[in-house]
């Protein structure tokens, strides 16, 4: 139990560590393609899909069910060619 509202935040930004850390894990194992050299090897497909690759891995979680949703977003360039 929190003595004060330091600790409250505190143990709140534990708690959304623990939250980024597995949404990170999920994204990875969500992806098939292996990333560029040095960022993350996938080695049953260890090549970089340029096709694949450029998209944008989103994921929540259901309140009701607490089951995490893990999909894929369309890849948009904000800065032109």
């Amino acid at each position: 139990m929190a003595r004060n509202l330091h600790e409250l935040m505190r143990a709140w930004e534990n708690t959304h560590r623990i939250y980024a850390g597995e949404a990170h894990l999920r994204h990875m194992l969500f992806r098939k393609e292996t990333r560029y050299p040095g960022f993350y090897y996938n080695m049953d497909y260890n090549f970089v899909d340029e096709e694949n690759w450029k998209c944008f891995v989103n994921s929540r979680i259901d309140p009701r069910t607490g089951e995490w949703i893990t999909f894929k977003r369309e890849h948009k360039d904000l800065v032109p060619k």
